[in-house]
């Protein structure tokens, strides 16, 4: 289980802001590299090529120097049997993982776990002169996906018989309706406070924290920062009431309902939520864009309230949906964050389980936050790791390419897609 691999997150100098490259990366500008020089060169010019063999296996690959840039890309052929100039074409016309960045600061090695059986690690340093590793790659053990919850079906988001719930209702409908009944059954588990109004002056926004007495970590989540992007609250409430009620009988949310304080923020956007889900709120501004400049009272709330938590915080979870758009899998982190090795795993398995399920999918978009990055300030996970250097996370899924809207089948998917990156972070054990 996760839980018995902290060492790949804690205990070894790969943890210290150190890079991992794990999984499925997006294909971006890999046209520019020339990864594999003329005649096959294994270590020309700071390339390297590392054959991978297990499927799911883990490996290190350590870097003794710090290189001046990095390309990686996982390949399902020998790059090396490659002419001059033909790598690059490979990679678009094969749509092969690819990443591309800046080196972290101190120690720089890569988590990498293989997605095929005999692929290849293609690794481009930047250095004009032999630069060399030493004998990588190491392997370290398997993948092993332990502790994945799969959700009961709950019902509908259409209201009336059936439903776990109805899409249409404002936040405050959705804390009466689901919230309340929890907290005032479990009073000692769950409080909530106000957090502040809204842009307007007239809708409260509330936070929700999850407190097991003696608990070891926390672990900072919001979600409706835009009013269409339903399944991500929905979604989180769901796997929220199933964590409260959980019998022990499943180890990840038995771990988290004993062990890991959540502060949740329901709903980010209660305008949008309360008048018809525009992505929107009052005065027009898309609140996710808003966290550099922090113009709006939405904003300036949820950070007040990270603030107060910011030096116990491990990981801030941000849940969105790609509502009516042709991406089906979408996720930022930053790529020097500790949790960049978790975010990987479970998009990983979400990936899987979509293939296992015959439902077609593309590759998991990773939009990757190079360090401290002026640009994604706007965003809460850029700001929140750029401000405070705590891990963030911005998952989404884009339901309607497998299911209907606001379908049962829809609120399951969410539930396990955002309920695992929840489990995997506090299984991760970033921050205790």
């Amino acid at each position: 289980m996760l839980h018995n691999n902290d060492h790949l997150f804690l205990e070894r100098d790969i943890s210290d802001q150190a890079f991992f490259v794990k999984g499925i990366c997006p294909v971006s500008g890999a046209e520019d590299d020339v990864l594999v020089k003329n005649g096959g060169a294994e270590r020309a010019y700071g390339s390297f090529v590392l054959p991978l063999r297990g499927c799911r296996s883990l490996y290190v690959v350590r870097f003794d120097a710090k290189p001046a840039a990095l390309r990686v890309a996982l390949c399902n052929f020998d790059p090396r049997t490659l002419e001059n100039g033909e790598y690059g074409e490979a990679v678009r016309n094969h749509h092969l993982p690819y990443f591309g960045g800046e080196p972290g600061e101190g120690n720089v090695d890569f988590l990498c776990a293989p997605t095929k059986k005999d692929q290849y690690l293609v690794i481009y340093t930047g250095e004009e002169k032999p630069f060399f590793i030493g004998e990588n790659p190491v392997y370290i053990g398997e993948d092993t996906d332990d502790c994945w919850l799969t959700p009961a079906p709950a019902g509908h988001l259409r209201g009336g018989a059936g439903s776990f719930g109805d899409w249409q209702w404002s936040a405050d409908e959705l804390y009466a309706h689901l919230y309340e009944p929890l907290r005032q059954k479990y009073p000692t588990y769950i409080t909530r406070s106000r957090i502040g109004k809204d842009q307007t002056g007239t809708y409260d926004m509330w936070q929700y924290t999850f407190a097991p007495e003696g608990f070891e970590q926390t672990l900072f989540i919001t979600a409706c920062l835009h009013g269409p992007e339903i399944d991500g609250y929905f979604g989180l409430t769901r796997f929220l009431q199933l964590l409260v009620e959980e019998d022990g009988t499943h180890p990840g949310l038995h771990y988290l309902r004993t062990k890991v304080r959540l502060i949740v923020i329901p709903v980010v956007n209660v305008y949008a939520a309360a008048t018809g889900h525009e992505r929107r709120n009052s005065a027009g501004v898309d609140l996710n864009r808003d966290f550099g400049e922090q113009t709006q009272a939405e904003t300036v709330n949820v950070l007040q309230l990270l603030g107060q938590h910011q030096h116990e915080v491990a990981a801030v979870i941000d849940f969105h949906g790609c509502h009516k758009t042709s991406a089906p899998l979408y996720y930022q982190f930053s790529m020097q964050a500790a949790n960049s090795a978790v975010c990987r795993k479970v998009a990983n398995h979400i990936h899987q389980r979509l293939l296992d399920l015959g439902r077609e999918t593309g590759e998991p978009d990773l939009s990757l936050i190079p360090g401290k990055y002026h640009k994604s300030n706007g965003f809460l996970q850029g700001y929140c790791w750029n401000t405070f250097g705590i891990p963030t996370l911005v998952a989404e899924h884009n339901p309607l390419r497998w299911y209907e809207e606001h379908s049962a089948e829809s609120l399951q998917w969410a539930t396990e897609c955002y309920g695992n990156f929840i489990i995997q972070h506090a299984l991760a054990k970033l921050k205790t």
